[in-house]
């Protein structure tokens, strides 16, 4: 023996199963609007990865389904994300105009033109 800490396919199981159910839990924030913390998720799965990799074969096939589920969590979090990112580069003057609204105040121009009562600035030659 060498002292290793045996990895058992039951516990890699469970863990991938918290973390597509993580991943799950994200995309429904995300989905609401809500901001998504992501950080650490790289280094968890790298790990989870590692460990499955370091079962015997067998075992490790035996993984290959829930795999495939943290693929897709992965894979819809990511979709999610996207479409809140368009949506975002689509409407990029939205918050300011809610907030000069709430306000009371009409929303400045998305250019930086300057007021129409303004005269230019000179320019030398």
């Amino acid at each position: 023996m060498t002292g290793a800490p045996a990895i058992h396919a039951e516990s890699i199981h469970a863990e991938l199963a918290a973390v597509a159910a993580a991943l799950d839990a994200a995309r429904t924030q995300a989905e609401s609007g809500a901001t998504v913390d992501l950080a650490g998720l790289d280094a968890r799965v790298a790990a989870l990865c590692g460990a499955v990799r370091a079962l015997p074969k067998d075992d490790g096939r035996g993984l290959l389904n829930d795999l495939e589920a943290l693929l897709g969590a992965v894979d819809a979090l990511a979709a999610t994300l996207a479409l809140q990112r368009e949506a975002v580069l689509a409407a990029p003057h939205t918050a300011r105009r809610r907030a000069a609204a709430a306000y009371g105040r009409a929303a400045p121009p998305p250019h930086d033109e300057p007021p129409p009562d303004e005269p230019p600035p000179d320019e030398e030659p």
